[in-house]
């Protein structure tokens, strides 16, 4: 039969609007995606072909042939898909025959539209340029055996999956964070690559990719099938979607899908390879193969991570990505402070960061779950320890604080950073940038005022008293004279910090500490309190005292210390 384009009346065109690959509209992006729209066949009166991919890729032996052919039933009734074999041939003439999936449909609904797969393995390497696909129907009940060959379609686009950078030959090349559509697939969604980090796991390095699905269309549509590689100038990385369930977007939405592709420590990535995906279950068969078709390659960014951090002044509201699901839109998160310092003792030093949140709506709400990293200017990433236990709902019209400690070495003396929050979820276990800061350590105060978030802490006096036991050894009592104020409607519960009192002889032994909470029954109050100190005794006793006082925040990685004040 004759090759059939489809081009005239009414009917050709709604059906160009299903089964050929959706338009070209965009919605959120500045070019117009690149696609490359598929032709179609007529294969029977009513069912019309069309080639959704074609690849050729080498196998330890030899070379796998796979093809995934569209079909759509355009008549008003019911068609069975004719007898047929499906065959490639190449531009010397070798036509090979491939083997059709078992759960390839042996017939169509009316307006129906279903894909065929098919696959076959060969021992050879040699298969050469394929340009052709034919439909062959073969009546093995005639003597000799008669052959019709239903529809023959040409093969403008075949991937030929090699290694390293020969992969990328046969494919379009775009550039970083331009839009696309993927080629030969039957949806009107376009995507765009935004965001790439490079992240140690335990099971090794893994590239993270964030891509932003849009539906510029006028119905509902789920992202089909595919997955994103990488490669490098010798090698391919396979990638897997980290999204598990079906993403499915209404007219005018967009989401985010992420990809994550474990590679190796010191690799250099050059591009992503974005590939179509089928499965193959052999006749008589239960484990289904998966089929990938190179489909175009995307330019790896010169710069891991290119959320731009963008200047921020602490205390303002923080502008979140529009898309994230980690806050609400009713929750109002702000920097209240961000100090680094010293720790005596320790052989590094700690920052701490205390975020206020607030909830504007009129009922109880989460509190969100973010995670965080400190960026010095010098591209350190040093990651975040949220405190430990957090109010799990925020009442409305009131603000929680809860704090962040990153543990930094000695040698770092920078005074400005970038402060990324992250979603730890959507891409678990993976984390994705929600937000980025660039902003300038606070400095500690030199007077006797220390801010506290949300306390302001004034230290008229601190003077400190040795007890003698029966058993004649010393221990210690801290007197305090303290001014405190603190900010209205914000919660200060069991979850929020305490002052740590050490005391330190001459010598730099600790001989006493005690922790003062700013709430309970013993809590620390404006005005004069003793605060007892005899957790550690001694048989000696030393003078002059040093005492530390430090703020103390509980983390899933141990207790985080700020040295608020020295007193001597």
């Amino acid at each position: 039969m004759k090759k059939r384009p489809w081009k005239n009346s009414l009917t050709a065109i709604m059906l160009g609007a299903m089964i050929v690959q959706g338009g070209t509209a965009v919605w959120a992006a500045d070019a117009a995606p690149v696609s490359s729209p598929s032709v179609n066949y007529g294969l029977t009166s009513d069912i019309r072909a069309a080639v959704k991919s074609v690849a050729v890729t080498p196998t330890a032996t030899g070379s796998q042939l796979a093809v995934t052919v569209r079909l759509y039933n355009g008549g008003v009734t019911q068609n069975r898909v004719p007898e047929h074999e499906l065959r490639v041939q190449t531009s010397t003439g070798v036509s090979y025959t491939l083997k059709p999936s078992g759960t390839n449909k042996e017939s169509l609904q009316p307006k129906e539209i279903g894909e065929l797969v098919y696959m076959t393995a060969v021992d050879t390497k040699e298969i050469g340029t394929i340009d052709q696909l034919s439909f062959v129907n073969v009546d093995v009940y005639s003597y000799p055996k008669v052959e019709t060959t239903l529809l023959a379609m040409p093969t403008t686009s075949v991937w030929y999956g090699a290694t390293g950078s020969a992969a990328l030959q046969s494919l379009s090349n775009i550039a970083w964070g331009q839009s696309f559509s993927i080629p030969g697939v039957n949806s009107g969604l376009t995507y765009t690559a935004i965001e790439a980090s490079m992240q140690n796991t335990t099971a090794g390095r893994v590239a993270v990719v964030t891509v932003l699905a849009s539906n510029p269309g006028t119905g509902r549509e789920t992202v089909p099938a595919f997955r994103m590689d990488a490669q490098s100038e010798t090698k391919n990385y396979e990638g897997k979607r980290a999204e598990v369930e079906p993403v499915t977007l209404e007219a005018g939405e967009q989401k985010y899908i992420h990809f994550a592709i474990p590679v190796e420590n010191g690799v250099t990535l050059s591009d992503l390879v974005v590939l179509s995906t089928d499965n193959y279950v052999p006749k008589g068969g239960t484990d289904a193969a998966t089929l990938a078709t190179g489909k175009l390659a995307v330019a790896w960014p010169k710069e891991q991570g290119t959320s731009t951090a963008v200047p921020y002044t602490i205390g303002q509201p923080i502008a979140f990505d529009a898309l994230t699901k980690v806050v609400d839109k009713s929750t109002q998160v702000s920097l209240m402070e961000l100090h680094l310092h010293e720790n005596p003792g320790e052989g590094y030093k700690t920052a701490v960061a205390k975020f206020k949140l607030t909830n504007t709506s009129t009922t109880p709400i989460a509190l969100p779950a973010f995670a965080s990293e400190l960026v010095s200017t010098q591209g350190l990433t040093y990651q975040g320890a949220r405190q430990a236990n957090v109010t799990q709902m925020m009442n409305p019209g009131l603000s929680y604080v809860v704090s962040y400690s990153y543990i930094v070495p000695q040698s770092e003396t920078g005074t400005s950073f970038s402060m990324k929050l992250l979603d730890s979820v959507a891409a678990a276990p993976y984390t994705t940038t929600i937000a980025a800061l660039q902003t300038d350590l606070q400095q500690e105060d030199t007077d006797s005022t220390i801010s506290l978030y949300p306390f302001d802490l004034k230290f008229n006096d601190v003077t400190v008293n040795s007890v003698t036991t029966p058993q004649l050894t010393y221990t210690y009592k801290v007197r305090l004279d303290l001014g405190i104020e603190q900010k209205e409607n914000v919660v200060v519960d069991n979850n929020f910090s305490k002052l740590r009192f050490e005391i330190v002889d001459n010598a730099g032994r600790v001989i006493g500490s005690k922790d003062a909470a700013f709430n309970g029954d013993n809590k620390l109050i404006s005005g004069v309190q003793t605060l007892d100190a005899s957790n550690i005794t001694t048989d000696q006793f030393s003078y002059p005292f040093t005492v530390n006082v430090y703020e103390t925040i509980e983390t899933a990685n141990g207790t985080a210390k700020r040295l608020l004040k020295v007193i001597k």
